[in-house]
Parts: C-alpha cells; sequence; structure tokens
C-alpha cells in the first residue's frame, strides 16, 4: 500500500438522458483534462457515462490511471447500476452492482438490484471498494463487509439531486465506523429527462472525507483524548458546477491506526 495516491474527482453536467451517447464524448473530453497530472485514480460519478465500456478503457490506459465509472450493465435478461474500475491497461478489472435500487431506477431504466456482496478490488496502491450511491451511506453493511476484507479507501459513486448534505454525513459516519478514506463522486447540476418531464437535478458536492494524518502511536492517543467531533476528516466538498479536481489522498495513517482505533473504542476488530 502506497502512503499517498493522487485521483482527479469528475464533477460532470450530463447529458438529460443517461443513456445518451453523447455522454461518452463529454465523460472523454473531461477526463482529457488528466492528462499530465501522473494520476493514480480518476473517478466518474454512478450513471455516467452509462455506455462506452470500450472508449473508457482506452482513454484509462492512454491516461496510465485507474478510471472508475458508472455503467449500465447488460447481463442476460437484466440491467444493473454498475461501478466499474478499469486498470492502468484499460481493461475491466472489476464490478460492483447496487443493491439498493430506487423505484425511478427500477420503473424507467429497468435497473435490477445486485447481489448484496461488496467487494474489495485490488489496485497496484492498495484495495478500493467502490459501492454506488445510497448501497454505501444509507446502511452499514456495505462499508463493514469492506472493512473486513482490509480496503484501503472506498470510491462513492453517486448522483444524488436530494439529501446531498445527508450524502456527506453519511460519509462522515462510515469514516468513523471503519476508520477509512472516502471518497464521493457526484454529476454537477443538471437538467434529467424522467420520462417526457424534464426536471432539475440539484447536484454538486462531491466530497473527499479522510481521518488525520499521524506519525506515530503518541500522536495517535493524543488525537483519541482529544477528539470532540470529525468535522474536520471532510477536506474537500465541490460546489454544484461541473468541474474535474486533482487531490491527493492520505492512505498510510487509516492503514497504520486502525486497530488501535477499533480497540481504543471496542470495535470488532477486522
Amino acid at each position: 500500500m502506497r502512503e499517498n495516491i493522487r485521483i482527479a474527482i469528475i464533477q460532470p453536467k450530463p447529458y438529460p438522458s443517461p443513456e445518451d451517447p453523447r455522454n461518452i464524448g463529454h465523460a472523454l473530453q473531461l477526463m482529457e483534462r488528466c492528462r499530465g497530472e501522473q494520476l493514480d485514480v480518476i473517478c466518474l460519478p454512478e450513471y455516467f457515462p452509462a455506455l462506452g465500456e470500450r472508449e473508457i478503457g482506452a482513454a484509462a490506459r492512454k491516461l496510465n490511471s485507474y478510471v472508475l465509472a458508472g455503467m449500465i450493465e447488460e447481463d442476460g435478461a437484466k440491467r444493473y447500476n454498475t461501478s466499474m474500475l478499469f486498470s492502468r491497461a484499460g481493461k475491466p478489472i472489476g464490478r460492483q452492482r447496487k443493491v439498493s435500487v430506487g423505484a425511478i431506477e427500477r420503473e424507467r431504466l429497468g435497473i435490477s438490484p445486485g447481489d448484496g456482496v461488496f467487494r474489495g478490488f485490488e489496485t497496484d496502491f492498495g484495495k478500493i471498494g467502490i459501492p454506488v450511491g445510497i448501497d454505501f451511506w444509507g446502511q452499514p453493511e456495505a462499508g463493514r463487509q469492506l472493512s473486513y476484507q482490509g480496503v484501503d479507501i472506498v470510491f462513492n459513486p453517486s448522483a444524488f439531486s436530494a439529501l446531498r448534505g445527508h450524502w456527506k454525513t453519511g460519509g462522515l459516519v462510515r469514516a468513523f465506523d471503519n476508520f477509512l478514506p472516502i471518497v464521493g463522486i457526484n454529476t454537477a447540476d443538471y437538467n434529467a429527462m424522467i420520462g417526457d418531464k424534464r426536471v432539475h437535478q440539484h447536484g454538486g458536492g462531491s466530497f473527499i472525507i479522510q481521518p488525520p494524518k499521524m506519525l506515530d502511536k503518541d500522536d495517535f492517543n493524543r488525537w483519541a483524548r482529544s477528539i470532540d467531533d470529525i468535522e474536520n476528516w471532510a477536506v474537500l466538498e465541490l460546489d454544484e458546477l461541473e468541474s474535474v479536481h486533482m487531490a491527493d489522498v492520505n492512505l498510510a495513517s487509516a492503514s497504520r491506526f486502525r486497530s488501535e482505533f477499533f480497540n481504543r473504542f471496542g470495535f470488532k476488530k477486522v
């Protein structure tokens, strides 16, 4: 596991329909802004670009970065809302299907729920989890499963038009539960087509949450004795506009002190 990784959060303004093929080109344009940044992960939100597995894989290879993309996955007669992870070589190496599928997804897009198993995926910098949307912050199961597997960071690709503030609050709770850094990726504000109606989607608020950096056990003990709240774990929160934001995320502190953290608060060890 590496001490730090460099990521890009892409918060796009999608075209109105989630399956509009123009979203593929838009995703590639936004990813092109990552050229030369020597990134470890480029993050795209839930349902973006929805199509274009081959094109996103080619872009991952060209940019030499892992890419996390929101896809509509066809498997036999079923469709899934899937987080897909592409390797630096552009190969699909991870698929996480959303479990908590909302009414609009079921009725308008024909999305089926996944199997409820949340998987950690190995990369060259550590192990990651990629649960979709409310699967991560709405209930504790995804975080628990991923923590038990020893993931180093969780990416939470989402498409929230409501509960954006609660999304961050839920992310803070899961970060504390599991002593993990969390990256939440949302769409920007945009006008969506739901059936024959145009509906404004209040997007934005993509975030990075991470436990504080600590150098040794004495540093950890001083922090644990003085902790009052964890609001300062939220080190980044974007506005509602389309943006591509580069940032560094520290993995080492959480990994190094997770056992001490669980022991301090009496949580079950992993």
